[in-house]
């Protein structure tokens, strides 16, 4: 049996037998429908799903020829 807690609202989720379960498989929280991603298989682990856009944030950038 596998057991991964949500990151979120720390709900066990329990993914049974499933043999298919692979990195970067998405689901969503059955407790608090958050979307999350599996990360880790050995333990294994899940996190936020994040998509490429939610890095892209301007206050992350940051401008890195001010040295010239």
């Amino acid at each position: 049996m596998s057991v991964a807690v949500c990151p979120e609202c720390e709900a066990k989720i329990d993914f049974g037998n499933q043999v298919e379960v692979e990195v970067g498989e998405r689901m969503f929280c059955p407790e608090c429908d958050m979307e999350l991603e599996v990360i880790s298989l050995k333990p294994l682990a899940l996190d936020y799903a994040l998509d490429d856009e939610d890095w892209e944030d301007e206050e992350w950038e940051e401008d890195w020829d001010d040295d010239e």
